[in-house]
């Protein structure tokens, strides 16, 4: 046993924060309204060719989801929105990976909300150059069906259902690999 949790952490993977970033675009008032996630953290553990056997969490502090000015921030930190006070991350972890295709995922998982969890799949596409892994991918989501913007939010007139989580990683290797 020892050895494997050995193995296991031989095997992580550390994020580039420098180089990644993640954000979230929505439709507000018919503009592409673009929100930046500052500070959050990936755990990848085990090897790209074997994906069934990885393991992936990813964690945001939602305090640091930014709209780039105070009244925005002020909404999106807000009980209607992220409620940050209350719920500080938000977390996404696998249940199972699979490779559909060469340089692509199809990750299966738990997404962590406001004191809910959904199941969530995200597609997944990456490429290696030596010791680095770029990881990217955009998803289309319902915030209704997450619970986000509630209140008078809840309603499409200002702020759209559709809003577009967009992703790119850049993580380094475990040593050994």
């Amino acid at each position: 046993m020892a050895q494997t949790q050995t193995q296991t952490q031989a095997q992580a993977w550390e994020l580039d924060r420098d180089a990644s970033r993640i954000a979230l675009i929505a439709t507000a008032e018919g503009r592409e309204a673009m929100t930046r996630v500052e500070d959050f953290d990936i755990d990848l553990e085990g090897e790209l060719d074997r994906p069934a056997e990885a393991e992936l969490t990813l964690t945001l502090r939602s305090e640091s989801i930014t709209g780039g000015n105070d009244i925005v921030d002020g909404l999106l930190h807000g009980r209607h929105w992220f409620d940050v006070e209350a719920y500080p991350e938000i977390v996404f972890r696998s249940t199972e990976i699979q490779a559909p295709a060469e340089g692509e995922w199809r990750v299966e998982g738990e997404l962590e909300l406001r004191g809910d969890t959904y199941p969530l799949t995200v597609p997944v596409r990456w490429t290696r150059q030596g010791e680095r892994v770029r990881v990217t991918g955009r998803l289309a989501l319902d915030r209704t069906d997450f619970d986000m913007g509630r209140g008078a939010w809840r309603s499409d007139g200002t702020v759209k259902h559709e809003v577009y989580v967009d992703f790119a990683l850049e993580l380094l290797a475990p040593s050994g690999s």
